[in-house]
């Protein structure tokens, strides 16, 4: 072969060479055909961290997920809803299925449960092309008797979140996660009845009920106007513990009552709202307990724990549990003066005690 010829040879390979890398890195060539590798993805995690822990609860917390998405117009374009599965919740994330382009995204979560009994919560049936993002509003499902509306079940756990994406364009394909941080709607309150005499605290002498018009959320979470729900125990049982008395090592046994609750959304513009009420069975008030202003009694103690000063709002949104206990004195009289809120000995001065 002579040289001519050679050149010849090495520039034909190389042209060709040249044209299979072309192809190769186009997404329209057979190869990303076949692979899929110019796809774009958009994919959405879920973050519940606002707690008192400042940690992400969602793996243990959250059952369900009903995710809505909205053009800037507020007019639904997309839905998708997903059952948690425990062995994949860990690295759970929704593959958001949506052309490029700003989209408004609203969860409800805790909607769809273990079947064991009714569920908590529902919102309307939503429609593509139809629905507006206002009327994807949350309510808590109660039911009714004479006196009105009320609940006495332990609520399935509730979460609300929202999130702006714009999801880019891309002519080469990738992958692109978005993270939506959720807050908790619903809330354990347990009310312990003690006595320091030891005598018994029989269940059928007292009736406990929270009340508050807090069963109706709407798109952005907030509380909107809505009927008084009266919230019954879930749970009421005795307990006893031995405490010690004195410096002597004796052991003297306090018995109790605990009244377990959940409750919807606390927010601080419902102070005068929700109320703990606790009367005798002949319908005698032993005390009505503002539960709001209580509950915020706590919120210092976590600012300093973990230097991060909170407004009301996002402390009663961390706030998940509250324990509150009120104590009988050896005359079995209510000692009216004091109530222990959470872990801390309060004194008070607006508790209405008769």
């Amino acid at each position: 072969m002579n040289i001519r010829a050679l050149i010849k040879n090495v520039a034909a390979k190389v042209c060709m060479a040249s044209v299979c890398l072309l192809s190769m890195s186009s997404c329209d060539s057979w190869l990303y055909e076949e692979e899929g590798d110019c796809s774009v993805y958009y994919r959405l995690k879920f973050c519940y961290d606002k707690n008192l822990k400042w940690a992400d609860a969602f793996t243990n917390e959250v059952s369900s997920v009903h995710l809505y998405a909205f053009d800037k117009s507020g007019v639904l374009v997309w839905q998708q809803e997903e059952q948690m599965n425990p062995s994949t919740t860990e690295n759970y994330s929704m593959l958001l299925d949506l052309p490029a382009g700003d989209y408004k995204l609203l969860a409800w979560c805790g909607l769809q449960n273990d079947g064991e009994h009714d569920e908590s919560f529902s919102v309307p049936e939503a429609r593509v092309n139809e629905t507006r993002v206002e009327q994807l509003q949350c309510t808590l499902n109660r039911k009714r008797d004479k006196s009105g509306a009320y609940s006495e079940e332990h609520l399935y756990r509730l979460f609300h979140g929202t999130l702006d994406v714009s999801l880019p364009v891309n002519d080469d394909g990738g992958s692109y996660e978005f993270t939506m941080p959720l807050t908790k709607n619903t809330n354990h309150i347990r009310v312990i009845l003690q006595h320091l005499s030891g005598d018994d605290v029989n269940e059928a002498d007292f009736i406990f009920r929270i009340d508050d018009e807090n069963g109706l959320m709407a798109h952005d979470n907030e509380l909107m106007v809505d009927e008084n729900i009266n919230y019954h125990p879930w749970d009421i049982q005795g307990v006893e513990a031995g405490i010690g008395k004195n410096d002597n090592r004796a052991v003297s046994n306090v018995k109790g009552l605990v009244a377990d609750f959940t409750v919807g959304r606390l927010i601080e513009t419902h102070r005068e709202k929700m109320i703990l009420t606790i009367t005798t069975k002949e319908g005698k008030t032993v005390a009505r307990i503002p539960v709001i202003d209580y509950a915020l009694m706590g919120k210092e103690y976590y600012e300093k724990e973990y230097r991060y000063p909170m407004d009301e709002r996002e402390f009663l949104d961390r706030l998940d549990e509250c324990v509150m206990t009120l104590f009988l004195d050896e005359d079995h009289k209510w000692v009216s003066s004091v109530i222990q809120i959470l872990s801390w000995r309060v004194v008070l001065s607006n508790v209405e005690v008769e």
